[in-house]
């Protein structure tokens, strides 16, 4: 039969095309069915196959290769990225370090000529008497880092042999045997003299302040140290509780004394060679001072004599502005100085406190009298005209650290009425009020107290006004002297003021010879009056007496703190 056009149509390509090269792949024959039209060509029709494994396999590793290559690139940029940042932070770091040294340096200046480790060692001693940022004065830190530092002065091995030792009696049972041994420092500069000083007086008044305290004996490491208070055991049965966060103290017989007493640290002050006439005087009355807080007074009369000898140093009896005796100030001499100003008024302030008011209070009268004569005007120092700076200069000016401070007067000239020196004024008013109200007349002791209130209000609301490192120490002279006289006039009112309402409730009390009862007047008293007006000044210098300062350091998560 001859075949139709349709089927030669299909088959005629296929004999008409060129021979080429041989399909290797393989075709699945399909399977014919009895239902196939017999019209169609049973031969097999070649067909597609379903993809391999090999061709999943190409998939696949294209697919990981791409993740391969983008992963590598994302570790890449994480690194890159990760360094940069760290890079930031670190100078970041190192900004913000410099930054808070040079505000330390600024608050608390160090003599430029020493390192920069025993600069760095200083500002933090300083630092840690105060409470700053969100952290408590530490005695002990400054304690530890002020005997650090005049260890690293008078060792040998580094800068000890500047300042020779006045003796070689070493101590085997210190933890440094040559610690106390006093030093000639005449040979250093003055900057250096007075940085020393302030670096041995800190060490003994934190030593004062850590007097007694405890340490474990095995612990080892950074030094731990508690209060009595906090220690239990035979002296101490009811221990304090400690406060957050700290841990917990071992028991009084695993201690030991945590620091050397603060008696060595003054008396190796007293020893010293190449201070002043003022800074023995100082170093005399604070160690008086400790004797008379922590020792009951024992051989404070002698340190206050010894004072006074240096405040009084190179002058004739003949020519002292006061009795030797009684050391009440005479009027008609020269002025006194500062240095016989301050010793006079802590020796009174002895005596006062030893019960001797009769002795103590024509004293404080008389350094009243020659303080109010004192001139209301600074004396005229020569200035020295500087040349105007160019801009480059002021630039460098205010990168580079601030100079040290120069010198303080020595104490051997009258002061002059500053508001510093009113505001002794006002306390010797506080003073006399005290002594008065305690022996002869009260109504003249609240007198006195007020007068001395009003002048310290008035001091602290001039000295608010000033900047300086000078101002700040006169605002805290001030500020104490403000709050003690308002706690003494508020308690001396509150007395009389009870005592007027007693005499008022038995004034009101019917008599048995009375015929009726007439129902007393309710009038105010004078007392219960002022009590209102002390009320009312209280409230007044609050923001003069409260001297606390916002946390730095915490940032605005300070603003979420109750």
């Amino acid at each position: 039969m001859r075949p139709r056009p349709v089927v030669c149509r299909l088959w005629q390509p296929l004999r008409l095309r060129a021979p080429g090269p041989r399909c290797q792949q393989s075709f699945t024959p399909r399977p014919s069915t009895q239902t196939q039209s017999a019209n169609v060509s049973t031969r097999y029709r070649p067909t597609v196959s379903s993809p391999t494994s090999s061709n999943s396999t190409l998939i696949r590793t294209y697919a990981s290769e791409r993740t391969r290559y983008w992963l590598r690139h994302e570790f890449k940029l994480f690194i890159r990225y990760g360094l940069i940042s760290l890079a930031g932070f670190a100078c970041f770091q190192v900004v913000y370090f410099m930054y808070q040294e040079e505000k330390l340096e600024r608050e608390y200046p160090t003599p430029h000529e020493w390192e920069w480790r025993e600069r760095h060692m200083l500002r933090e001693a300083k630092k840690w008497t105060k409470p700053h940022g969100n952290k408590y004065a530490s005695p002990s830190q400054a304690l530890q880092l002020a005997r650090n530092l005049c260890l690293a002065h008078e060792d040998l091995n580094r800068n000890g042999h500047k300042i020779p030792r006045l003796h070689d009696h070493e101590d085997p049972n210190d933890e440094t045997p040559w610690e106390f041994i006093p030093h000639d420092i005449s040979g250093m500069s003055e900057e250096w003299r007075r940085g020393y000083f302030e670096t041995i007086m800190l060490a003994a008044k934190a030593a004062g302040d850590c007097d007694g305290w405890l340490k474990d004996k095995g612990h080892s490491g950074k030094i731990m140290c508690w209060e009595p208070k906090f220690v239990i055991g035979p002296s101490n049965p009811r221990p304090a509780p400690v406060p957050p966060g700290s841990p917990p103290p071992p028991r009084e017989e695993d201690c030991e004394v945590a620091f050397p007493a603060a008696d060595r640290f003054y008396l190796k002050i007293l020893a010293t060679q190449g201070l002043n006439q003022r800074q023995r005087m100082q170093a005399a009355l604070e160690y008086a001072n400790f004797l008379e807080l922590k020792r009951s007074g024992e051989g404070a009369g002698a340190l206050y004599d010894l004072a006074l000898a240096e405040a009084t140093q190179g002058l004739d009896k003949a020519s002292l502005p006061y009795d030797p005796k009684t050391l009440v100030m005479k009027e008609k001499r020269p002025l006194p100085s500062l240095n016989i100003f301050e010793a006079v008024t802590a020796v009174a302030n002895h005596k006062a406190r030893g019960g001797d008011t009769a002795s103590a209070l024509p004293m404080y009268i008389s350094l009243l009298k020659v303080r109010r004569a004192l001139p209301t005007k600074a004396p005229r120092v020569p200035v020295q005209k500087r040349p105007k700076p160019s801009t480059m200069q002021r630039i460098v000016d205010f990168v580079s650290e601030p100079d040290y401070p120069a010198p303080p007067t020595d104490g051997t000239q009258p002061p002059w009425r500053s508001p510093e020196e009113r505001c002794q004024e006002a306390s010797l008013d506080l003073f006399i009020g005290e002594i008065l109200y305690a022996s002869s007349s009260q109504e003249d002791g609240v007198a006195w107290t007020r007068e001395g209130v009003d002048l310290a209000e008035e001091q602290m609301r001039e000295l608010k006004l000033t900047d300086g490192r000078d101002a700040a120490i006169a605002k805290d002279r001030c500020r104490e002297c403000l709050k003690t006289g308002l706690d003494n006039w508020s308690l001396m009112v509150t007395r009389l003021m009870r005592e007027e309402q007693q005499k008022k409730k038995e004034a009101s009390k019917p008599s048995a010879l009375s015929f009726w009862n007439s129902a007393p007047q309710e009038t105010e008293g004078r007392w219960e009056a002022e009590a209102t007006v002390v009320k009312e000044r209280v409230k007044r210098t609050l923001d003069l007496v409260d001297d606390t300062r916002p946390m730095m350091g915490a940032g605005a998560k300070s603003l979420f703190q109750a």
